[in-house]
């Protein structure tokens, strides 16, 4: 690291000695261009005006401030002295100029302005008022004069009608001349509206963002510019005033400004996919984990949520599934810092003893609350920029900064409690079917066998009718309390927070609470150097069960325990199932064991700016990602009949996860005349390691002492470190002509140290262009499109998501000989491993209608991913057991749309948010001399060349054999066939949906608000393995679903439901019988506010205050019949990116009802 360092340190002096020494007299950057914000949220009714403003003599004035009165849209003339503003119809403009009269002109629904400005000294402005004019013609002229009296009278041509007031205000006290600088965040502002308040006087700073106005020490000055915060201050005795205004990218506009990755950029002039969510888009919502945030928001993003257990883990594909081996999670980066979203181990032991949990979801470490936006860059023209890992899409995460002025502080809090719905549970047998169906199953295997016997336990307590859902299942609390502060001097900013949440799981023994702080810090140094930090530490604990599990895991087998049993019995102990005797007691199995992970984390970035010029920034930042994660694991020796043998089992594992990243940037920003051009060059070091520490023991003398050292044989130990390195030079050019046409260029060379010494570098390149039609001349004047813009990109992006040795030939240790340890061949290295490479095209179009009440977004793409990294098994007789290589290919295309609609825009408000995605996968090779590739239980998922990526294979049913009562299936050819040969599957079903999205409406009317989100699916199939086990009738004394009741019972019945089958597993056969409709629509939040009025708050000393009541996962409309349609199983061990799509006893999705409140000082 520190080598990487020293190059770091000698490159920055270099690059700040050469641009020092360098021409000194290049001309001054003016205050707009396509990385900072150029434009300010409008009214949905406003309109589009033009105009141009002149002096006396009829030449053009450059540099006026033409700004909306009593609003924040602005905007500045240019050379020609033309601006456009969008501004309300009935509106009053305002134009503002150092050394002319200030001059007032009504709006009256003119769309073309004419403005003449007067001379005068600053100090002896007037400001003039008018009421209201009569509609004017859509092109009028202003001309401003003062008269003998020194008021100031608008004149307006065409037989304007003015009524005049002769008040006027003007500067009182004892003047002098103020002067000053104002800064933004990149260096000197041009253009800053410098205000004198209460007054009319102002003017505006110049290209070096320097001021003069005259000013008394008791009067105010207020600095304002579009695109940043205002700022008021009391002169006082300054002669020299100077000040830095905040940028409103601190609190970024979804709609207006995106994170592009190294910088942000206009919506307006972005020529690439990027899908944006605000803060305002998830304020209201209770969000455990910030990729909840995601869901159903964001066209071509789909994201599952893999398990409803508290801290679960999220999936998210960005336009499909581009590999099988390979991970195709997206790029997660963290305010600058690519962080890790999972813990992965290429080594070593895990804690899944006949049971799975879906891990540490490591992205739950960040407070939602404190998260400003998020981008998804989808195209590889946004996303190349991060060249070998953003195949998969990249992920930004903005967190929020502080802001010049008093400080605000916030505290937000909420209660509540989650359950399982009631309807989603799964309809078993009562005591009395179940004891019916029994009497059937014994039937049949007494006629098969005379000689058994039927247990005691299958007809007695025929009293009892234990639901054993309800027995693992609760109702759990859930709270949460957050306080945060921003605020700052014009120096220094600050925004910091801390909070605490906890969350109850639904199912017994599993919660997740989080303590997380935050502190975001800016400092100006001086008019050059920048200064900027963001920490924030989080301690996380999650309480885990064993959820999916082949064995005994409550949500799979637990719940079709007997219904005739209790969960205690006489004793107070646990009550057993005494004919499966390797059943576990479903609530012994949730209560007993421990299964926690503790997490603490760092995130951490610290950075500098430094203007060399006003056009040219350098900046360097170094980050840090370290996780510190204990996890302990003990199945106790008494209560689990599992482990009883053995004493029961206990383990600990310590890991410690460590990134450092080091990146320098330098940044060149110019606008000159209808051209401007961004240009940045970069370079980019991180480092990862990551290391374990496992031990575990068996034979624990009781259930009281759960620690290691209490084990009597050590069954178990491992270290196991891991580290991985790349390092990457990158550049991007964007250019714009007139606002209209934009060109730009991306290309990233890495080098990563997880392949072939041979293929260690790559160099990823796109390139993108945009058209804004909507500026151009024939569509100005259009009263239907207010915006319409065409993009197109082309580009090359890797994916490096591997194991972090696979190049490499690796041994497996822990192997005896002879009672002695040592090493055997694992895997074989491959010298040329490369990354896999993804080519996408998209084309889209950006439109805004009806004054953009209506705008749009579509994109269509294709995505086609060569040399897949695949690991392969190899002979044994090499003495390896399979080798990482690159083959096959994988293509994504499909369209998606994001729709917003302003439909009510009057006191009563309502907005709609529509996004859709149609996306079609299809495997296009595979390694030579493979025809399929196999993963998931039973082999279920398969990658069939042609087909779409883990579609279900398996035997078609056809019905039950009304002779026999058995499940008859048929083969490839049509023909009756047994469920034993594989060659007899075909295709069932496919989990990848037709199409996807979400849709969002928003309503408010005075101080009441309300949210509905909604999230949906369709097309998709899954297999419900719950099903399977509740339908094949096999086992002697399961309880099965209540669709036996109308099962087979003689020959000539016609019925789907087979007979019992005892010691016959061919009507559980993996077969179509269990694939169903995974199609859904989710009720995901329903969310109810009441804002307390600002002149109630005020009086109780707030600044606001909102009630609010929140449902989470309101309704499910599905025909699937298991807990819920939005399954990942994590089950399935190879070939990981076929696995999907199948419900393995996943742990259920809540339904969450909270209120809380929020408080603003």
């Amino acid at each position: 690291m520190i080598h990487y360092l020293y190059h770091a340190f000698f490159l920055t002096c270099g690059l700040l000695f050469f641009c020092q020494t360098g021409r000194a007299d290049l001309i001054e950057n003016k205050y707009h261009s396509s990385y900072s914000i150029s434009h300010s949220y409008v009214a949905a009714d406003s309109i589009e005006i033009r105009g141009k403003v002149t002096d006396s003599a009829g030449m053009a004035i450059a540099g006026v401030v033409v700004t909306e009165k009593g609003t924040s849209n602005s905007g500045l003339t240019d050379q020609n002295g033309e601006f456009k503003i969008a501004a309300d119809p009935n509106g009053i403009l305002v134009a503002i100029k150092s050394g002319f009269k200030n001059k007032e002109v009504h709006v009256n629904n003119q769309k073309l302005v004419e403005v003449t400005l007067s001379s005068g000294k600053a100090e002896a402005e007037t400001e003039t008022t008018t009421d209201s004019v009569p509609q004017q013609p859509d092109s009028a002229k202003v001309t401003v004069a003062p008269d003998s009296t020194g008021t100031v009278k608008p004149n307006i041509t065409d037989s304007s009608v003015v009524k005049q007031d002769s008040s006027s205000k003007i500067v009182s006290g004892t003047q002098a001349s103020v002067s000053g600088i104002v800064n933004g965040p990149k260096g000197p502002l041009p253009g800053v509206t410098v205000t004198i308040v209460g007054t009319n006087q102002a003017t505006n700073t110049d290209e070096s963002g320097k001021f003069q106005i005259a000013a008394g020490p008791k009067n105010k000055i207020k600095f304002s510019s579009i695109g940043y915060r205002s700022l008021t201050q009391t002169v006082g005795n300054r002669k020299d005033i100077r000040v830095v205004l905040s940028s409103e990218t601190n609190v970024l506009d979804s709609v207006q400004v995106v994170a592009v990755g190294y910088g942000t950029m206009n919506r307006a002039t972005l020529p690439s996919a990027v899908s944006s969510i605000g803060a305002n888009e998830i304020k209201d919502e209770v969000l455990p984990s910030i990729t909840q945030a995601i869901q159903g928001k964001a066209g071509g993003v789909q994201v599952t949520q893999k398990s409803g257990s508290p801290g679960g883990g999220i999936s998210i594909r960005v336009r499909g599934t581009t590999s099988i081996n390979a991970s195709s999670d997206p790029l997660y980066v963290v305010d600058g810092i690519p962080v890790n979203s999972t813990t992965n181990f290429t080594g070593g032991s895990t804690f899944d003893f006949g049971g799975g949990t879906q891990g540490i979801n490591v992205l739950s470490s960040i407070n939602p609350s404190d998260v400003q936006s998020i981008e998804i860059l989808k195209d590889a023209a946004s996303s190349s920029i991060y060249g070998s890992r953003a195949a998969n899409g990249v992920v930004l995460i903005t967190t929020k900064k502080g802001v010049a002025g008093q400080s605000e502080f916030n505290f937000n809090m909420y209660e509540g409690f989650s359950q399982v719905p009631r309807e989603r549970y799964y309809d078993l047998m009562n005591t009395e079917q179940y004891q019916d169906y029994m009497k059937d199953y014994y039937k049949i295997l007494q006629e098969k066998d005379p000689n058994a016997t039927i247990p005691d336990q299958i007809f007695s307590n025929s009293n009892v009718n234990t639901d054993w859902q309800d027995a693992i299942f609760r109702n759990a609390g859930t709270r949460s309390y957050e306080l945060s502060a921003r605020g700052g001097s014009e120096k220094t900013q600050y925004y910091t927070s801390v909070g605490y949440m906890k969350q109850g799981g639904v199912l017994l023994g599993s919660d997740f609470n989080r303590l997380s702080g935050r502190i975001n810090l800016n400092h100006q140094h001086n008019d050059k150097l920048r200064f900027s930090t963001a920490i924030n530490l989080t301690r996380a604990v999650n309480k885990r069960v064993q959820e999916e599990n082949s064995k005994e895991g409550a949500t799979k087998s637990g719940i079709f325990s007997p219904p005739n049993l209790t969960v205690y019995d006489a004793s107070g102990n646990f009550a057993y199932d005494q004919v499966r005797l390797t059943r576990e007691n479903p609530v012994a199995m949730l209560t007993l064991p421990t299964n926690e992970a503790e997490t603490f984390r760092v995130l951490a970035n610290v950075g500098a700016e430094y203007n060399i010029i006003p056009e040219l920034l350098l900046k360097t930042s170094f980050g840090t990602d370290i996780s510190f994660i204990d996890e302990t694991f003990f199945m106790p020796p008494v209560g689990l009949r599992s482990y009883a043998s053995q004493g029961g089992i206990g383990a600990r594992r310590n890991t410690r996860d460590q990134l450092w990243i080091n990146e320098t940037t330098l940044t060149y920003d110019k606008v000159f005349g209808d051209h401007a051009l961004n240009a940045l060059a970069g370079f980019s070091v991180q480092e990862s390691r990551l290391e374990f520490v496992h031990g575990q023991r068996s034979n624990f003398p009781n259930n009281d002492i759960p620690y290691i050292t209490a084990g009597g044989v050590v069954t178990g130990a491992n270290s196991y470190p891991e580290e991985w390195a790349i390092a990457s030079g990158f550049a991007r050019a964007t250019y714009i002509y007139k606002d209209k046409y934009i060109l730009n260029a991306n290309v990233r060379s890495d080098g990563s140290s997880r392949f072939g010494a041979d293929n260690r570098w790559a160099i990823f390149p796109s390139f993108a262009g945009a058209w804004r039609l909507s500026e151009e001349e024939f569509l100005k004047d259009s009263k239907i499109l207010n915006d319409l813009k065409l993009r197109a990109s082309w580009g090359i992006t890797g994916n490096q998501n591997i194991g972090n040795y696979a190049s490499r030939s690796l041994y497996s240790g822990n192997s005896n000989y002879l009672g002695m340890a040592g090493f055997i061949p694992n895997v074989l290295g491959d010298r040329d491993l490369k990354w896999e490479t993804t080519r996408q095209w998209n084309v889209g179009i950006d439109a805004g209608f009806l004054n953009n009440r209506i705008s749009l977004l579509a994109d269509y793409y294709y995505k086609k991913t060569s040399d897949l990294l695949i690991g392969l098994p190899i002979l044994t007789s090499s003495g390896y057991i399979n080798i990482f290589t690159n083959s096959g290919d994988i293509e994504n295309k499909g369209f998606e749309f994001e729709l917003t609609t302003k439909n009510l825009v009057g006191e009563f408000k309502w907005t709609t948010s529509l996004n859709m995605t149609f996306n079609r996968n299809k495997v296009l090779a595979l390694p030579e001399g493979l025809n399929e590739m196999r993963g998931g239980v039973g082999d279920l998922n398969r990658a069939i060349v042609g087909q779409p990526l883990g579609v279900f294979y398996g035997w078609q049913a056809n019905g039950v054999n009304p002779q026999t009562g058995m499940i008859d299936y048929l083969g490839q050819d049509g023909s009756a066939v047994s469920p034993t040969d594989y060659k007899d599957q075909r295709m069932i079903g496919d989990p990848n949906p037709s199409f996807f999205g979400g849709i969002t409406n928003n309503f408010a009317y005075k101080n009441f608000d309300l949210s509905i989100q909604g999230q949906f699916t369709y097309g998709n199939d899954i297999f419900n393995y719950n099903l399977a086990s509740g339908l094949e009738g096999f086992n002697p004394s399961s309880n099965q679903f209540v669709d036996f009741v109308d099962r087979w019972r003689a020959p000539g019945d016609i019925t789907d439901v087979p007979r019992p089958a005892p010691g016959d597993l061919s009507n559980g056969a993996v077969s179509s019988r269990f694939v169903e409709d995974g199609s859904f629509f989710r009720l995901r939040n329903i969310t109810l506010g009441y804002t307390l009025p600002a002149t109630v708050a005020e009086k109780i000393k707030m600044k606001k205050l909102r009630w609010y009541f929140t449902v989470q996962n309101a309704y499910v409309f599905t025909k699937y019949r298991g807990y819920d349609p939005e399954v990942s199983s994590s089950h399935g061990g190879a070939n990981t990116g076929l696995i999907y799509g199948y419900d393995y006893g996943s742990y259920p999705q809540p339904r969450i009802f909270t209120t809380g409140i929020n408080m603003t000082f």
